[in-house]
């Protein structure tokens, strides 16, 4: 069964809130289209509702992102020619989210072996438990100060080997590094901005995952009104995504991220219970 326009409506926008929140995309997606008895989400919504995401990511992130670019294009430039000085901190930034992301990028070579896992919900189930143990741990340990100036590469390896765990359904990768970060110290609005940033990375390879699929499965004889819902669908994703970034950046300022940790322990049960009933 597809997924009418309501469905629609509200698949895009719990998607793209789920997918910064740091609370598991995949695990909301599958307890959805199990209410709504749907076969599961399309190609083609696939694709919008990621690229609606990857909008609003990179809309939200531009200003940091184009102060990277401008920096490495000056530090390019030989010192007696430069009109400005260079920006060491924003180079600094650059240089640990690149080190996040090598290891990141490489854990999703095993996405294929593990999207078998995104409507099983039996296995959502154990990894939202583990996902929400990994947002409690730094409610443990005292909060830091730290940023690209004080943290070691080795960290940002480990922050992006977290934030790779999100290749399992149930594990958010916003969710993964914000944690690891303030592991190592970091504090906590830094470290969310970079993980934003690194989650436009984790988007742009599901999109490259989803423009194969729907190459491989094709559009089929979709019809204006399943096109429309997919519309639908990602201008929701927008809106979700764009609030969820204003929630994480306030949270991290005035709150933490601990409810959470009791959100994914209660989403796990809720899953295991669908799993059951559907057994």
């Amino acid at each position: 069964m597809n997924l009418n326009w309501l469905q629609s409506l509200l698949f895009g926008l719990l998607s793209g809130l789920a997918d910064i929140l740091p609370v598991s995309a995949q695990a909301h997606k599958a307890i959805l289209l199990t209410v709504f008895g749907a076969d599961g989400e399309s190609p083609l919504m696939r694709l919008m509702i990621h690229l609606a995401v990857l909008a609003s990511l990179y809309y939200s992130c531009r200003s940091q992102i184009r102060r990277m670019i401008r920096q490495r294009r000056l530090a390019r430039v030989p010192k007696r020619r430069r009109k400005r000085p260079v920006d060491v901190r924003t180079l600094l930034d650059f240089r640990l989210l690149a080190t996040m992301l090598i290891p990141l990028a490489l854990a999703f070579f095993l996405y294929p072996k593990t999207s078998a896992m995104n409507l099983s919900l039996n296995w959502i189930a154990l990894f939202l438990v583990l996902n929400g143990i990994i947002l409690y741990l730094p409610n443990l340990l005292p909060s830091g100060n730290k940023d690209a100036r004080s943290l070691s590469r080795l960290e940002g390896v480990l922050m992006g080997l977290c934030g790779g765990m999100s290749v399992f359904p149930g594990i958010s990768s916003v969710g993964t590094i914000t944690s690891a970060g303030s592991i190592f110290g970091a504090e906590r609005s830094y470290i969310v901005n970079l993980s934003l940033m690194a989650q436009m990375a984790v988007t742009a390879i599901l999109i490259v995952f989803d423009v194969v699929s729907l190459v491989t499965a094709g559009i089929g004889a979709a019809g204006f009104g399943a096109i429309l819902c997919c519309l639908l669908a990602a201008a929701a994703a927008f809106a979700g995504a764009f609030a969820g970034i204003r929630v994480m950046r306030t949270m991290a300022v005035n709150i933490g991220f601990g409810v959470f940790a009791y959100y994914s322990l209660g989403l796990a049960l809720l899953s295991f219970i669908l799993y059951l009933s559907a057994a």
